[in-house]
């Protein structure tokens, strides 16, 4: 046999098993001999010239590197041993281009091809030991505060032999000496040992001798150099990647294992490993370490395959500060194991996770405690808070629990991990992060305390929690290949929270909350000519914050609802059960859904032209072109006819070039549910159109009448007489979601200039009558974008006497229970919701009993006392007493909890004093202002945005900040997005001028952010329905008003 061994300078020398080179002679050659002064001779030359090679390799190397990197550093150390912590050599930063590489860059930027990373390797697991330097719980050198360094073995897999090593990574520091990185190979070490306790076989031959006892040899799997070195360390920020070039290729179909070390920082942007902070009641301030990976912050804290395709097993080792708690995604194995080297240190040890997607990675290091309960099936339960928020974690520890069981059984499929975790953090950049087996939150939205927050916030909390654990599953145990199936993440996972809050509580009655919540959201983003398809090619990484939209979330969930009624509940949870045992621990594409839940179509469904139902053709229709449909439904002589047509806010809107040609050119196979006067019929399809015959003229036909399909409806003058006659007459004779589907509806088909104004506010007049919260919700809704419209302007006295001649008898009735009831018992919430939505209305259309017990409500329980006080009400700026708005900004700085800090905020943005609006506003673009947490920068702005006052500023305020704001957030895209969408508002042809100009001038910043385009469009339609309304529906308001105590 033959094996391989490398030389330092990386070229490979066969050698027999007896040790002779392979040109060598076996016995019987002929043997040439020399004098030993020739040898010498020979010896000498032979030493000299290799030196000199070493010499000119080494000169070589350092001058090619220092070339490509000025700052690197030739000082280094080997990975091995238990101090490589200790051990740190010079490092460098992942990403720092020399002067002519800028100069030579693409300022187009790179392709996508480049950002990708190859498929030749593929990680099998990693294995992580992170040091992470959190300050707060024991001394700490300078320069080590606030850092982490690492040791990594990532075993590898070749798919296609390659030379090169190639991983995602930013803001990392690296060796540049190649000597620090190690690539191994699996080999076996043969251990040859007495065993006395086993004699040695006898036999006839040796039967007459004395015998010593028997030998045993036992084989240990051990990892030894494979003689592949790393030959050169390519760095390049742009890429986000690290590439490392080899000496020679590594071979297809074995595995590899990648050992170094590198370190990096903690920092404060709410993305890879970050500090967050708390002060307790006695001002002491806290630390904390803690993740966000998604969709690629992955490689700010560990150099990795950061695609969602590339899934492997990761072992975590965390060593942290005496005092701290180390959590991530597995069980901890050991916990707080001391260190006799580092006696300030400790290590905690977690088991090995499933295949996972990087962008899922999990950790935290903190002071939290938790509380704890576990499963029917053992899955241990904890949530974690900081010590003075724990009493308000219970109600998060009973609605994880019961979602987890329920999703168990609704899938089909247990729960695959031993624990499961969930923390509230300060400071967090999403609503929460469904990271496997620890899922992270912001405080607001897993904290609840009966005696402070509303019912709503209750519900809000469960609604957050379901999706998150609804993930557990149907994103992390199956993952898509690849962002451009984010939607599919997203999307079912926002369907399923409204299954998993009923399973915690049923009185929320979830699926109407769809209509009110998830479907109208969608059908108002998907009506912009700037939304986009459900899957669309995202190829570059600054497009996946683009994607994480309502239409995503809310349309996703909208189109998996609707198909799921079309196949039928029990065939689809038969589907999802295939799909994910099929791909479970692995990744997958939409289309791989499509097929499994085409194994479970019945027999009996067909499609519009007779044939089995094919759900691939169905569903692509719906997620491969972007927008929806309006039905018109039209009287004939026989009944009705059905015809589809793309919906559009706005017709004459410009679609973007990469969408404008859709692929079905706009035409969907809509499914049909109609009633005929209140009895549901089977539904069917309409393709180009198709007729309803009615046995009698007078019939109501309601189409979509339970809101499964994703379209909106418009009914000819005719239809629409017969409906409004009849609400009128007794509108409990049309089904509650029927009349909450048609009022959203015709609300919508006037805001977009469809159907006359007139005919809609004729038929609002019944809603004096209307006691269902649904249809009532919808309605507001539909009042209070007219309520936009008019603003503060002296019309709008007009549209508020109209408000309060609705409204006025029920607020009479409702108002002492909002006002002086302390609590509400969830049997109790949909009725307490309309209850709220009457009085807030009131109040927000200045009614003078409602605003002033709002005030003495605020004043009294809220502001005097100077604690926390559950106040529905408190949600617009009337109910704010003008004389202490000025003392909010004390307390709003020393308030710790999440939900009211937001109150308070809003309290400051509803000044009417610039100045005090403006310096709020620079304490939000101001990074580094702690009064102001990052994560609620943005919000800020949407407060003060949303005040009349404010609106006026707010928009040159942006402008003139606008570089600051793009230079501290470009890599934080979703937070910057924000900021945009609070600040780009209006309704004028001015505002549209001056928005163009702005981005005209800074197209360098604003071209790949899709956001503008829609806020612009967002102008642009409000600009042409001042133009087409606002002087006929101050006439309507005026004829129809009614004298009320009002506010002016």
């Amino acid at each position: 046999m033959t094996a391989t061994v490398t030389h330092s300078n990386g070229s490979p020398t066969k050698f027999r098993q007896n040790g002779t080179t392979a040109g060598g002679g076996a016995s019987g050659t002929k043997r040439v001999s020399c004098s030993i002064l020739t040898f010498l001779i020979l010896l000498i030359i032979t030493l000299a010239a290799l030196l000199l090679s070493i010499i000119a390799t080494y000169f070589i190397t350092k001058n090619h590197l220092e070339s490509l990197n000025p700052n690197l550093s030739s000082s280094g150390s080997n990975i091995s041993g238990n101090n490589y912590l200790s051990n740190l050599t010079t490092l460098i930063p992942v990403g720092t281009d020399d002067l002519e590489n800028e100069e030579e860059m693409d300022h187009s930027g790179p392709s996508p091809q480049e950002l990708r990373l190859p498929k030749s390797l593929e990680p099998i697991w990693y294995n992580l030991t992170m040091r992470i330097n959190v300050p707060g719980f024991v001394p700490i050198a300078p320069e080590k505060n606030l850092t982490f360094s690492a040791a990594m073995i990532i075993k590898l897999h070749v798919k296609e032999a390659t030379k090169k090593i190639e991983l995602n990574a930013i803001t990392l520091n690296l060796s540049n000496n190649t000597e620090d990185y190690s690539i191994l190979i699996e080999g076996l070490k043969v251990r040859s040992f007495k065993n006395p306790d086993h004699a040695p076989l006898s036999s006839r031959e040796n039967l007459n001798q004395t015998l010593a006892p028997t030998r045993t040899k036992r084989q240990t799997h051990i990892r030894k150099d494979s003689g592949i070195k790393i030959i050169k360390v390519t760095l390049n920020e742009t890429l986000e990647k690290v590439i490392f070039e080899l000496s020679e290729e590594l071979e297809k179909d074995a595995e590899y294992y990648f050992q170094f070390r590198y370190s990096g920082y903690i920092t404060n942007k709410l993305a890879g490993l970050y500090l967050t902070t708390y002060q307790d009641i006695d001002g002491k301030m806290h630390y904390a370490a803690v993740t966000q990976m998604e969709p690629t912050d992955a490689r700010r804290m560990v150099p990795c395959f950061d695609e969602p395709e590339f899934k492997a097993i990761w072992k975590i080792r965390v060593h942290h500060p005496v005092g701290s708690k180390a959590v991530s995604n597995a069980r901890e194995i050991v916990e707080e194991e001391p260190d006799e080297k580092f006696p300030d240190f400790v290590y905690t040890t977690f088991e090995e996770t499933p295949k996972m997607s990087s962008y899922l990675l999990a950790l935290c290091v903190s002071d939290f405690e938790y509380v704890e309960g576990s499963t029917d099936k053992g899955t241990r339960f904890r949530i974690w808070s900081r010590k003075e928020a724990l009493d308000e974690t219970q109600f998060a520890l009973y609605a994880g629990i019961k979602v987890l069981t329920f999703f168990e059984n609704y899938y089909g499929i247990d729960f695959p991990l031993h624990k499961q975790d969930m923390m509230a953090f300060p400071d967090f950049a999403a609503g929460a992060m469904e990271n496997w087996g620890l899922v992270t939150y912001r405080e607001r939205v897993l904290l609840f305390n009966e005696k402070l927050y509303t019912p709503l916030q209750k519900q809000y909390v469960a609604t957050v929690v379901a999706h998150e654990l609804a993930h557990q599953w149907f994103g992390n145990l199956v993952t898509m290949k690849w962002w451009n199936d984010l939607w599919l993440n997203e999307g079912f996972a926002t369907l399923m929270e409204y299954a998993g809050v009923d399973a915690i509580d049923p009185n929320y009655k979830m699926e109407d909350y769809f209509l009110l919540d998830a479907l109208d959201n969608a059908l108002a983003r998907d009506a912009m000519a700037t939304s986009h398809p459900l899957s669309f090619p995202i190829l570059k990484a600054e497009d996946v914050s683009e994607a994480f939209d309502q239409i995503s979330y809310d349309k996703g969930a909208s189109v998996m609802r609707m198909l799921r009624t079309v196949l039928g509940e029990t065939n689809f949870k038969k589907g999802l059960n295939i799909y994910l045992t099929k791909h479970a621990y692995s990744n997958a594409e939409h289309t791989d859904l499509w097929k499994a839940l085409t194994e479970v179509v019945p027999d009996n469904l067909t499609s519009w032209n007779g044939d089995k139902f094919d759900v691939d053709d169905f569903a692509k229709k719906w997620t491969e072109q972007m927008g929806f449909p309006v039905i018109t439904v039209s009287t004939t002589s026989k009944g009705v006819q059905l015809t589809q047509k793309r919906f559009k806010m706005d017709e004459n809107a410009v679609e973007s070039s990469r969408f404008k040609n859709a692929k079905f050119w706009y035409k969907w196979d809509v499914p049909i549910w109609y009633t005929i006067d209140g009895a549901a019929h089977p539904m069917t399809w309409l393709h180009t159109e198709c007729e309803l015959n009615l046995t009698n003229s007078n019939d109501l036909v309601f189409v979509n009448s339970d809101s499964d399909g994703f379209y909106r409806v418009k009914y000819d003058d005719e239809q629409m007489s017969k409906i409004n006659q009849q609400l009128q007459k007794d509108h409990t004779k049309i089904a509650s979601r029927s009349r909450a589907r048609y009022i959203d509806d015709a609300f919508t088909m006037a805001q977009a200039g469809q159907i006359p104004y007139d005919n809609v506010l004729e038929m609002s007049k019944y809603l004096e009558n209307e006691n269902d919260f649904v249809p009532l919700d919808l309605a507001m809704n539909g009042f209070h974008i007219i309520a936009g419209y008019f603003g503060d302007e002296p019309d709008a006295l007009h549209f508020r006497k109209y408000m309060t001649k609705l409204f006025q008898k029920r607020y009479n009735k409702v108002a002492d229970k909002i006002f002086e009831a302390d609590s509400v018992k969830d049997v109790d919430f949909f009725e307490n919701q309309l209850n709220v939505l009457i009085t807030r209305s009131m109040c927000e259309i200045k009614n003078e009993d409602c605003t002033q017990r709002a005030i003495d409500s605020y004043t009294q329980k809220f502001v005097y006392p100077c604690q926390s006080h559950e106040n529905p009400i408190a949600s617009n700026c009337s109910t704010v007493p003008v004389n202490v708005r000025k003392s909010m900004l004390e307390m709003f700085e020393r308030e710790p909890v999440q939900v009211e800090r937001d109150r308070l905020m809003y309290a400051l943005s509803c000044s009417r004093d610039t100045y005090t609006l403006k310096r709020l506003m620079n304490m939000a673009v101001d990074i580094n202002d702690t009064v102001v947490r990052l994560q609620d920068k943005s919000t800020v702005f949407s407060f003060v945005g949303g005040t009349h006052i404010g609106e006026h500023i707010i928009f040159d305020f942006f402008i003139q900040n606008w570089d600051t704001l793009y230079n501290d957030l470009k890599d934080q895209q979703t937070l910057l997005k924000r900021f945009v969408q609070a600040s780009l508002t209006g309704k004028t042809e001015r505002r549209v001028q001056e928005i163009e100009d702005f981005l005209a001038k800074n197209k360098a910043t604003t071209a790949n952010l899709d956001v503008f385009k829609q806020q612009l469009e967002i102008v642009q339609t409000n600009a042409k329905w001042m133009a087409r309304n606002y002087k006929s529906l101050v006439e309507w308001f005026k004829k129809n008003a009614n004298s009320g105590k009002i506010l002016e």
